[in-house]
């Protein structure tokens, strides 16, 4: 039955919304698509679609589980419903739903998030096999080479894809930091804390992307003191990421001093985040500290009952 114009015009029309990011455009759309054919897996997988692209993943999760169910054999329904299990960092069931959806109609996307989600299962050998399939004609797959390479602690072939992937997208903030870090990683902890003193001696800025592997570097060298000086000079202009990123260096090093100083700067941005929250109690134990914690929880409470529990577990250790 050949489809009315009507509604090809619409669905093609939403799906260019959705491509530029015209959401309001596509939420007004899909409004008129429901009117003309509301309930076929088309418009319900482009309903799926702009809850995704809208970030909306709890609708888009309650919306996922009702379309698997009515249309098991959409590979559009199964790709979708794959991305929102990736969001959810449910790797297993988003593999097998990006794996099912490639079977029903093969596509270089749905392989490529086949690829980023197995490499963040920690299944690299598949993630590498798809992705560097991919890499020859699309070139943006770079980028997930580079996150697969470091994942595996090859800095050197990170660095290459990272590379390879700037040449094409030259203005990318986030990947042109990752290539300063990676490069900080490649270096041996002497040659890295050199470089860093090099700029400082200039009276360049250092990179923030650096400054992990630079404390890092001076803790492995034996320089403790300097790395102390160094936190207590700088960590007030520092954000939260790399705060965080620096307080891990620390507390992997037994720093634990540092790490929790660093920790609790960059706590109002963890609140929900509970491996972060075990990991400032653990570090606060190891220095005897807990009344720093104690004080910084105590706001919190307000809005994040659970606060109340933690509190309670901290003063039960310290007496």
């Amino acid at each position: 039955m050949t489809l009315p114009a009507v509604i090809r015009t619409l669905r093609n029309n939403m799906k260019q919304a959705l491509f530029r990011g015209e959401l309001h455009q596509a939420e007004i759309l899909l409004g008129r698509l429901k009117e003309e054919d509301p309930l076929s897996a088309d418009t319900r997988s482009l309903e799926l679609a702009l809850l995704v692209r809208a970030g909306r993943w709890q609708e888009a999760g309650a919306l996922a589980g009702q379309l698997l169910a009515l249309f098991p054999s959409s590979a559009r329904i199964r790709y979708l419903a794959g991305r929102v299990d990736y969001h959810r960092k449910d790797y297993g069931r988003a593999l097998g739903h990006f794996e099912e959806s490639q079977r029903l109609r093969p596509d270089w996307q749905t392989r490529r998030w086949l690829g980023k989600t197995a490499t963040q299962a920690g299944r690299f050998e598949q993630a590498e096999a798809v992705l560097l399939g991919l890499v020859g004609d699309h070139p943006e797959v770079a980028a997930d080479l580079a996150w697969l390479y470091e994942r595996r602690g090859d800095w050197v072939r990170a660095l290459q894809y990272v590379t390879q992937y700037l040449k094409a997208h030259p203005d990318d903030a986030f990947i042109q930091a990752k290539q300063a870090r990676l490069r900080a990683a490649a270096l041996a902890p002497d040659e890295l804390v050199e470089e860093v003193e090099t700029l400082q001696a200039l009276d360049e800025p250092i990179p923030e992307a650096l400054l992990p592997d630079y404390v890092r570097g001076l803790l492995e060298t034996g320089q403790g003191a300097t790395a102390r000086s160094f936190v207590e000079a700088h960590h007030a202009q520092w954000d939260a990421h790399t705060a965080s990123s620096v307080a891990w260096v620390c507390r992997d090093l037994q720093a634990y001093d540092l790490a929790l100083q660093l920790f609790l700067q960059a706590l109002p941005g963890h609140v929900r985040d509970f491996k972060y929250l075990a990991t400032l109690e653990a570090v606060a134990r190891r220095c005897h500290r807990e009344d720093e914690v104690i004080a910084a929880y105590a706001p919190l409470t307000r809005e994040h009952e659970g606060f109340y529990g933690r509190i309670k577990a901290l003063e039960k250790h310290r007496r």
